[in-house]
């Protein structure tokens, strides 16, 4: 019974060396990438995905991986590549060139531009009309004094 135990114990930690557990991490951050995408290159393609620590474990009967990742170069490697951190390089997308048309902004005042614009505003606006009117100098002249004078007695009989 002790043998058959040993041996158990044996066959299990066997298979389970041959299993390699991986990490998937920013190769500038270091930070662990979840969701990235591995596809094991066997007899029978199969896709694993990491966890939200970026671990995986690579199964045994894997002879290559491809890593892929949103936003990220995809990686191939064979069974001897694999250490326990794996890497993944950012893409970059480069623009060749880039023109700018535009004006050039005017610097200054345009005092003439202003002046005409503010008298075409008060062109347009309608002026109030006074309800009533008072001129200090009519004080003075005994003519529009007669003529208020008339007016009021004209209003009086009216």
């Amino acid at each position: 019974m002790r043998y058959l135990l040993t041996l158990a114990a044996t066959a299990f930690c066997l298979c389970g060396a041959a299993q390699k557990e991986v990490t998937v991490i920013d190769m500038e951050t270091h930070t662990p990438l979840a969701g990235v995408t591995v596809t094991l290159d066997t007899a029978i393609t199969s896709q694993l995905r990491t966890d939200y620590t970026g671990g995986i474990i690579i199964p045994a009967h894997a002879d290559s991986i491809t890593l892929g990742h949103t936003g990220y170069e995809t990686r191939h490697l064979t069974r001897a590549e694999l250490t326990d951190t794996l890497e993944l390089m950012r893409k970059y997308n480069a623009l060749g060139e880039v023109v700018i048309y535009g004006k050039l902004p005017q610097v200054g005042i345009d005092f003439g531009k202003m002046l005409s614009a503010f008298h075409e505003e008060q062109r347009l606006t309608p002026r109030p009309k006074p309800l009533a009117t008072f001129d200090f100098f009519s004080i003075f002249s005994s003519k529009k004094r007669k003529r208020t004078e008339e007016r009021i007695k004209a209003i009086e009989n009216y």
